[in-house]
């Protein structure tokens, strides 16, 4: 039986060498090529995530200025190109038995319910969904929390349009009903809309929420955006973190230390 050693394969053998000290750097053919599409790969995924953030940053400076300008009238706001998060008062009456009830909602760590009503405007055909703010839990054993009347003849708020369906919640959604009071797991706004629908109710495509008032039961600060800049950072460093592992795992995976009885020639 021969003692001679077996021939490398091609893809086996190191593309080149190269000498630092005691060690040699030779890094064969399959390494190499997984190297060579992933790293780029990772600094494009960070790169992009970076660019998510500025453009958070962006929307959260028009939804701000959008958000504290003076209120307008619905059907002005209506006729604008992009009216998201735009102030509007309408004058109409609240549509009687529309009791929407969101589980599962938190404020400053409190869990609770967030509250929809149907409103009907006196200048627009459709009824509108309201969300009315957020209610906290009494306690485990309350399935609805005792929601006040809805009783206005105008009202104020923001305007919030749809950013598209949920289909992990609208796929899942099962309604419950206490005593004329409908209950959801989570908000998908498809899924409200359809619920609304089945009561007999074509809602018009946007949320009013309420404006906040002291006077109020209801507590009403809602997120801008469902993800901040910040998160973007974090996604973008965690890339560029395995970037910087995958250069690292390349160079010692393939720095070898150099034998005396060995040479590094080809």
């Amino acid at each position: 039986m021969s003692d001679t050693p077996e021939k490398q394969r091609f893809w086996q053998r190191p593309l080149f060498h190269l000498t630092i000290g005691q060690r040699v750097f030779q890094p064969s053919l399959i390494p190499t090529l997984g190297f060579i599409l992933l790293l780029p790969l990772l600094l494009r995924l960070g790169l992009w995530q970076l660019d998510r953030a500025e453009e958070k940053r962006q929307l959260i400076n028009t939804l701000e200025q959008r958000s504290t300008a003076p209120a307008v009238d619905l059907s002005e706001a209506l006729q604008v190109k992009d009216p998201d998060m735009m102030v509007v008062t309408s004058e109409g009456k609240p549509i009687s038995g529309v009791d929407l009830v969101i589980d599962n909602q938190t404020r400053d760590g409190r869990l609770g319910y967030e509250i929809y009503s149907l409103w009907q405007p006196t200048n627009f055909e459709q009824p509108i969904i309201v969300s009315r703010g957020w209610l906290p839990r009494k306690d485990f054993y309350q399935k609805v929390p005792n929601i006040p009347p809805f009783e206005a003849a105008r009202l104020e708020g923001s305007l919030y349009f749809s950013k598209g369906a949920n289909s992990v919640v609208a796929d899942n959604a099962i309604w419950q009903e206490y005593d004329g009071i409908w209950l959801l797991g989570q908000f998908d706004f498809q899924t409200v809309a359809e619920k609304v629908k089945q009561m007999g109710y074509d809602s018009a495509p946007f949320i009013i929420r309420l404006q906040p008032d002291r006077t109020s039961k209801f507590v009403r600060q809602w997120p801008l955006v469902a993800s901040p800049p910040e998160k973007h950072i974090a996604y973008a460093i965690q890339w560029f973190a395995m970037a910087l592992a995958l250069v690292m795992l390349f160079i010692i995976l393939n720095l070898k230390r150099v034998k005396h009885n060995e040479s590094t020639s080809s």
